[in-house]
């Protein structure tokens, strides 16, 4: 599948907490109940630093985000997420791939986590060469490099 990736805009806004609230909201829920005044102000928080937001698009339309920043020596990617129909398409792994190659050029270490509860993330970073490293009550911690 065809995408393209562009810096996010303030009027990404909505169509990205409204994928992060369908992508995430399932595991949140289990774990510490959902409470949206919060997930909506944390959010916020987030997108305050609208640079580390990136829009993914196939067809010009909105197809999901990335969300990522530089902490050296790691590259964070902190979320990615596509849209239901754009899953198993490859464009998650193609994206993550491309990270990988930036970040051997530039000698860095991509860290990246994932909900325990959340294998088919998990199996997918492994498949792409990520390791565990890591874990929180919650999260698997994985790096590339």
């Amino acid at each position: 599948m065809d995408y393209k990736i562009r810096f996010a805009t303030p009027d990404d806004h909505d169509l990205i907490y409204a994928l992060k609230v369908e992508s995430v909201r399932p595991y949140v829920e289990k774990i510490w109940g959902w409470d949206e005044d919060y997930q909506r102000n944390d959010f916020d928080g987030d997108f305050f630093h609208i640079e580390q937001f990136n829009v993914i698009e196939t067809d010009g339309c909105f197809a999901g985000f990335v969300q990522f920043y530089f902490e050296y020596p790691y590259f964070e990617v902190v979320e990615i997420h596509l849209l239901p129909e754009c899953r198993g398409k490859g464009i998650g792994s193609d994206i993550l791939r491309y990270l990988q190659k930036v970040c051997i050029a530039q000698d860095r270490k991509i860290r990246i986590g994932c909900f325990k509860e959340n294998q088919r993330a998990k199996a997918l970073y492994q498949k792409l060469g990520f390791m565990q490293t890591g874990e929180t009550d919650t999260h698997y911690i994985l790096e590339y490099l």
